[in-house]
Protein backbone atom coordinates (compact mmCIF):
# COMPACT_ATOMS: atom_id res chain seq x y z
CA UNK A 1 0.00 0.00 0.00
CA UNK A 2 2.88 2.38 0.79
CA UNK A 3 4.33 1.80 -2.66
CA UNK A 4 0.95 2.37 -4.29
CA UNK A 5 0.43 5.57 -2.30
CA UNK A 6 3.86 6.90 -3.27
CA UNK A 7 3.15 6.15 -6.90
CA UNK A 8 -0.20 7.91 -6.65
CA UNK A 9 1.40 10.97 -5.11
CA UNK A 10 3.82 11.16 -8.00
CA UNK A 11 1.01 10.69 -10.51
CA UNK A 12 -0.90 13.54 -8.90
CA UNK A 13 2.10 15.84 -9.02
CA UNK A 14 2.63 15.16 -12.70
CA UNK A 15 -1.10 15.41 -13.42
CA UNK A 16 -1.32 18.90 -11.99
CA UNK A 17 1.42 20.03 -14.33
CA UNK A 18 -0.62 19.05 -17.37
CA UNK A 19 -4.10 20.21 -16.43
CA UNK A 20 -5.72 22.07 -19.28
CA UNK A 21 -6.59 25.74 -19.25
CA UNK A 22 -4.67 28.96 -19.67
CA UNK A 23 -2.98 30.58 -16.71
CA UNK A 24 -3.84 34.04 -17.84
CA UNK A 25 -6.68 35.86 -19.53
CA UNK A 26 -6.39 35.94 -23.30
CA UNK A 27 -5.84 39.45 -24.56
CA UNK A 28 -4.20 40.56 -27.78
CA UNK A 29 -0.40 40.31 -27.81
CA UNK A 30 1.76 43.07 -29.22
CA UNK A 31 4.43 40.64 -30.43
CA UNK A 32 4.23 40.36 -34.19
CA UNK A 33 6.89 37.68 -34.74
CA UNK A 34 5.32 34.65 -33.06
CA UNK A 35 3.43 33.18 -36.00
CA UNK A 36 4.03 29.42 -36.23
CA UNK A 37 6.34 29.51 -33.21
CA UNK A 38 5.84 26.44 -30.96
CA UNK A 39 4.26 27.56 -27.71
CA UNK A 40 3.03 30.84 -29.19
CA UNK A 41 0.03 31.06 -26.85
CA UNK A 42 2.18 30.45 -23.79
CA UNK A 43 4.63 33.17 -24.77
CA UNK A 44 1.77 35.58 -25.39
CA UNK A 45 0.26 34.76 -22.00
CA UNK A 46 3.52 35.57 -20.23
CA UNK A 47 3.78 38.84 -22.12
CA UNK A 48 0.22 39.80 -21.29
CA UNK A 49 0.92 39.16 -17.62
CA UNK A 50 3.95 41.45 -17.76
CA UNK A 51 6.40 38.63 -17.07
CA UNK A 52 8.16 38.71 -20.43
CA UNK A 53 9.32 41.63 -22.51
CA UNK A 54 10.48 41.61 -26.09
CA UNK A 55 13.54 43.09 -27.73
CA UNK A 56 11.19 45.86 -28.86
CA UNK A 57 7.54 46.77 -28.36
CA UNK A 58 6.44 44.44 -31.17
CA UNK A 59 9.23 41.86 -31.42
CA UNK A 60 10.05 38.96 -29.09
CA UNK A 61 12.85 37.51 -31.27
CA UNK A 62 11.78 33.93 -30.46
CA UNK A 63 14.64 32.26 -32.31
CA UNK A 64 17.39 34.40 -30.81
CA UNK A 65 19.58 32.68 -28.24
CA UNK A 66 19.01 33.60 -24.61
CA UNK A 67 21.71 35.33 -22.59
CA UNK A 68 22.52 34.65 -18.95
CA UNK A 69 21.05 38.04 -18.01
CA UNK A 70 17.82 37.37 -19.90
CA UNK A 71 17.56 33.91 -18.32
CA UNK A 72 17.80 35.27 -14.79
CA UNK A 73 15.35 38.06 -15.63
CA UNK A 74 12.84 35.56 -17.08
CA UNK A 75 13.00 33.32 -14.02
CA UNK A 76 13.08 36.11 -11.45
CA UNK A 77 9.99 37.74 -12.96
CA UNK A 78 8.13 34.50 -13.62
CA UNK A 79 8.62 32.96 -10.18
CA UNK A 80 8.42 36.31 -8.38
CA UNK A 81 11.77 35.84 -6.63
CA UNK A 82 11.66 39.44 -5.40
CA UNK A 83 9.14 38.33 -2.76
CA UNK A 84 11.41 35.61 -1.43
CA UNK A 85 14.31 36.23 0.89
CA UNK A 86 16.44 33.91 2.97
CA UNK A 87 16.31 34.67 6.72
CA UNK A 88 20.05 35.34 6.89
CA UNK A 89 20.21 37.55 3.78
CA UNK A 90 22.81 40.29 4.02
CA UNK A 91 20.89 43.28 2.69
CA UNK A 92 24.04 45.37 2.46
CA UNK A 93 25.27 43.23 -0.44
CA UNK A 94 24.69 44.60 -3.93
CA UNK A 95 24.34 42.64 -7.15
CA UNK A 96 27.92 43.58 -8.03
CA UNK A 97 29.15 42.33 -4.66
CA UNK A 98 27.60 38.93 -5.33
CA UNK A 99 28.25 38.78 -9.07
CA UNK A 100 31.39 40.79 -9.99
CA UNK A 101 30.48 40.91 -13.69
CA UNK A 102 27.07 42.47 -12.94
CA UNK A 103 27.02 46.26 -12.73
CA UNK A 104 24.61 47.70 -10.19
CA UNK A 105 23.07 50.05 -12.74
CA UNK A 106 22.45 47.30 -15.31
CA UNK A 107 18.83 46.59 -16.30
CA UNK A 108 19.19 43.03 -15.01
CA UNK A 109 20.95 43.82 -11.70
CA UNK A 110 17.80 43.59 -9.59
CA UNK A 111 16.94 40.17 -11.05
CA UNK A 112 20.36 38.79 -10.10
CA UNK A 113 20.08 40.24 -6.61
CA UNK A 114 16.57 38.86 -6.11
CA UNK A 115 17.69 35.44 -7.33
CA UNK A 116 20.63 35.38 -4.93
CA UNK A 117 18.56 36.60 -1.97
CA UNK A 118 15.93 33.93 -2.64
CA UNK A 119 18.51 31.17 -2.48
CA UNK A 120 18.65 30.35 -6.18
CA UNK A 121 22.05 28.97 -7.15
CA UNK A 122 23.41 31.31 -9.82
CA UNK A 123 27.21 30.99 -10.25
CA UNK A 124 29.06 33.99 -8.81
CA UNK A 125 31.33 34.15 -11.86
CA UNK A 126 28.42 34.35 -14.33
CA UNK A 127 28.92 36.63 -17.33
CA UNK A 128 25.57 38.34 -18.06
CA UNK A 129 26.15 38.68 -21.81
CA UNK A 130 27.17 35.04 -22.33
CA UNK A 131 24.70 32.70 -23.98
CA UNK A 132 23.11 30.04 -21.79
CA UNK A 133 22.73 26.37 -22.63
CA UNK A 134 19.52 24.37 -22.37
CA UNK A 135 21.01 22.38 -19.51
CA UNK A 136 22.06 25.45 -17.50
CA UNK A 137 18.73 27.22 -18.00
CA UNK A 138 16.75 24.24 -16.74
CA UNK A 139 19.10 23.98 -13.76
CA UNK A 140 18.44 27.64 -12.87
CA UNK A 141 14.70 27.18 -13.40
CA UNK A 142 14.27 24.04 -11.32
CA UNK A 143 16.50 25.33 -8.54
CA UNK A 144 14.41 28.50 -8.34
CA UNK A 145 11.16 26.52 -8.55
CA UNK A 146 12.18 24.46 -5.52
CA UNK A 147 12.40 27.70 -3.55
CA UNK A 148 9.51 29.69 -5.03
CA UNK A 149 7.06 26.81 -5.18
CA UNK A 150 8.18 25.13 -1.96
CA UNK A 151 8.51 22.03 -4.11
CA UNK A 152 8.04 18.89 -2.00
CA UNK A 153 10.48 15.99 -2.05
CA UNK A 154 9.07 13.44 -4.48
CA UNK A 155 10.30 10.20 -5.97
CA UNK A 156 10.24 10.13 -9.74
CA UNK A 157 10.65 7.50 -12.38
CA UNK A 158 13.97 8.50 -13.91
CA UNK A 159 13.26 9.26 -17.56
CA UNK A 160 15.32 7.78 -20.34
CA UNK A 161 17.43 10.48 -21.99
CA UNK A 162 19.27 9.28 -25.10
CA UNK A 163 22.03 11.90 -24.83
CA UNK A 164 22.45 11.68 -21.06
CA UNK A 165 26.21 11.32 -21.54
CA UNK A 166 26.35 14.95 -22.74
CA UNK A 167 25.12 16.37 -19.42
CA UNK A 168 27.10 17.85 -16.58
CA UNK A 169 26.43 15.29 -13.85
CA UNK A 170 25.74 18.10 -11.37
CA UNK A 171 22.79 19.43 -13.38
CA UNK A 172 21.42 16.18 -14.82
CA UNK A 173 18.99 15.79 -11.91
CA UNK A 174 17.32 19.12 -12.68
CA UNK A 175 16.52 18.06 -16.23
CA UNK A 176 15.31 14.64 -15.09
CA UNK A 177 12.91 16.29 -12.65
CA UNK A 178 11.80 18.85 -15.23
CA UNK A 179 10.96 16.04 -17.66
CA UNK A 180 9.06 14.09 -15.00
CA UNK A 181 7.00 17.18 -14.13
CA UNK A 182 6.35 17.86 -17.83
CA UNK A 183 8.06 21.24 -17.66
CA UNK A 184 10.37 20.25 -20.51
CA UNK A 185 10.12 17.67 -23.28
CA UNK A 186 12.57 15.45 -25.11
CA UNK A 187 12.59 15.38 -28.89
CA UNK A 188 11.35 12.44 -30.98
CA UNK A 189 14.67 10.66 -30.44
CA UNK A 190 14.45 11.11 -26.65
CA UNK A 191 17.28 13.64 -26.75
CA UNK A 192 17.47 16.94 -24.86
CA UNK A 193 20.58 18.48 -26.48
CA UNK A 194 21.84 19.89 -23.15
CA UNK A 195 24.83 21.76 -24.53
CA UNK A 196 22.90 23.62 -27.22
CA UNK A 197 22.17 27.29 -26.57
CA UNK A 198 18.53 27.76 -25.67
CA UNK A 199 16.30 30.08 -27.68
CA UNK A 200 14.12 32.76 -26.14
CA UNK A 201 10.99 30.89 -27.25
CA UNK A 202 12.13 27.58 -25.73
CA UNK A 203 13.01 29.28 -22.45
CA UNK A 204 9.68 31.11 -22.31
CA UNK A 205 7.68 27.91 -22.83
CA UNK A 206 9.62 26.12 -20.09
CA UNK A 207 9.03 29.07 -17.78
CA UNK A 208 5.29 29.00 -18.49
CA UNK A 209 5.16 25.29 -17.69
CA UNK A 210 7.07 25.82 -14.44
CA UNK A 211 4.73 28.60 -13.33
CA UNK A 212 1.72 26.48 -14.24
CA UNK A 213 3.08 23.56 -12.26
CA UNK A 214 3.76 25.80 -9.26
CA UNK A 215 0.23 27.23 -9.36
CA UNK A 216 -1.40 23.81 -9.69
CA UNK A 217 0.74 22.43 -6.87
CA UNK A 218 -0.90 24.88 -4.48
CA UNK A 219 -4.32 23.29 -5.05
CA UNK A 220 -5.51 21.14 -2.13
CA UNK A 221 -5.65 17.38 -2.72
CA UNK A 222 -7.57 14.50 -1.20
CA UNK A 223 -7.29 10.72 -1.22
CA UNK A 224 -10.27 8.98 -2.75
CA UNK A 225 -10.89 5.24 -3.33
CA UNK A 226 -11.45 4.17 -6.93
CA UNK A 227 -13.16 0.99 -8.13
CA UNK A 228 -9.84 -0.63 -9.06
CA UNK A 229 -9.03 -0.94 -5.36
CA UNK A 230 -6.03 1.39 -5.44
CA UNK A 231 -5.71 4.79 -3.79
CA UNK A 232 -5.59 7.82 -6.05
CA UNK A 233 -4.77 11.44 -5.17
CA UNK A 234 -7.20 13.87 -6.77
CA UNK A 235 -7.51 17.66 -6.60
CA UNK A 236 -10.34 18.88 -4.37
CA UNK A 237 -12.96 20.54 -6.54
CA UNK A 238 -14.38 23.82 -5.32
Amino acid sequence: MKKKLAASLMSASILTASLSGSMFAATPSTFKDLNNVPGQNKIQSLQEKGILKGVSATSFAPNATLTQAQAVQFISNGLNLAKLQLPDTDLTKTAHDLFPAVKNDAWYAAAFLDAANSGASIPADVKPTDKITREAYVDYLIDSLKTAGNLPMINILVPEIADEDQFDILSLGSTQLAIALEIVELDADKKFHPQQEITRAEAAVMLYNAIDYMNQLKQPITIQPIDDGEMHILPIKE
